[in-house]
């Protein structure tokens, strides 16, 4: 029995690191091909071979990715069984199909009429899934309330990070003149692409009570990662410039895996409060990294955190301040954060993804 896993996102970003790195760890277990749609060449490759199945030219001003994927999925070579790993490509005409859900953001949390409408659209093939695998409980609870699909048909596997990477490192001595970064300086690190549902805006807010409260001239917030929007960007330039932060706010870009692990190590804390994850693996990095954490306590947040990061209510920025400065003050309850987050994070594996995802594909397979 053959199973192709259909990816459609780039390894950099994060669903990409879920098909890559679930990949990686499942093909020892079954025997799989990781077929990948690359909307950078506009070609349709099969990574287990390195074999080109087809490419495309990009046709002018109506060539966007989900029309791409739709033009090009006759290519899919044929398998018994195909893991589409986001919902993304749910409308895919293969089966049976087993597909990962990682959220449905555009249901949740629309950012336009057009957003949602692309999302109904690209959503439409999750019902007739023989299967659906989730990120997390909340995920799945959205899916029954949107969709109504029935918990049998849905399984939990929680995502996993590489502890070989993602870890506590004395040595960061690297990052210090690759970005600027003044020894003397306390760092708060944010990571996200700048969509209003990651709430940085409520970031930066908190920052301000921050420097106010505290009157520390000390405190920068670091924010990684490129906007997916440049008016999100811009929004927020404009609340910064308004609130005096110019010189205490640095965008670091799109800051490659090693830095960043560098980044988690020499920042105070990491703050994530987003309103809606359909996981948040920028949690999980952090802990892993031994840098404590606050987050929301809104959708798959707590679930992920567990006990080991300080839970807020994303829209009390003030609140968030509030525990910023305690961190910032308070030794034991930082050590405390550290010890727990290793120990969360340790629990979350591409090992055990890929065992409980055979697990699936053993069982829809039974069932044909």
């Amino acid at each position: 029995m053959t199973i192709g896993m259909i990816n459609t996102a780039q390894p950099y970003t994060g669903i990409g690191n879920y098909a890559f790195s679930l990949f990686e760890a499942i093909k020892g277990l079954v025997d799989i091909d990781h077929v990948f749609f690359n909307t950078k060449q506009f070609t349709v490759n099969e990574l287990t071979t390195s074999k080109k199945i087809a490419s495309s030219r990009r046709i002018p001003f109506v060539d966007n990715n989900p029309f791409f994927y739709y033009r090009m999925q006759g290519y899919i070579p044929k398998y018994d069984l195909y893991h589409l790993t986001n919902q993304n490509i749910s409308f895919f005409k293969v089966a049976p199909k087993v597909i990962t859900c990682h959220d449905i953001i555009h249901e949740m949390y629309p950012a336009s009429k057009m957003h949602l409408m692309m999302g109904k659209m690209m959503y439409k093939g999750l019902k007739n899934a023989a299967h659906i695998i989730t990120d997390s409980d909340a995920t799945a609870s959205d899916l029954q309330h949107k969709y109504g699909i029935s918990n049998e048909k849905m399984t939990t596997i929680y995502l996993g990070i590489d502890h070989e990477v993602f870890r506590p490192h004395e040595d960061v001595s690297s990052i210090w003149s690759k970005y600027n970064l003044e020894r003397d300086k306390k760092y708060i690190l944010h990571i996200s692409s700048e969509q209003p549902r990651k709430n940085i805006e409520g970031i930066i807010k908190a920052f301000y009570r921050l420097k106010k409260q505290s009157g520390r001239k000390d405190l920068v917030l670091l924010k990684a990662g490129e906007p997916q929007y440049a008016k999100d960007r811009k929004g927020i330039m404009s609340l910064i410039a308004s609130l005096g932060l110019e010189k205490d706010v640095l965008f670091l870009g799109r800051v490659p895996t090693d830095d960043l692990v560098r980044l988690y190590c020499v920042a105070k804390m990491f703050v994530f409060p987003s309103y809606y994850e359909g996981f948040g693996l920028p949690v999980i990095e952090a802990m892993a990294c031994g840098c404590p954490v606050i987050t929301s306590n809104v959708s798959s947040l707590p679930e992920v955190a567990g006990d080991a990061c300080i839970i807020a209510d994303p829209r009390d920025d003030q609140k968030i301040a509030s525990y910023m400065l305690e961190l910032l003050q308070d030794g034991e309850l930082r050590s405390s954060l550290v010890h727990r987050g290793v120990d969360r994070a340790s629990q979350f594996s591409w090992e055990r993804c890929a065992n409980e995802t055979a697990k699936v594909y053993a069982r829809v397979l039974e069932d044909i």
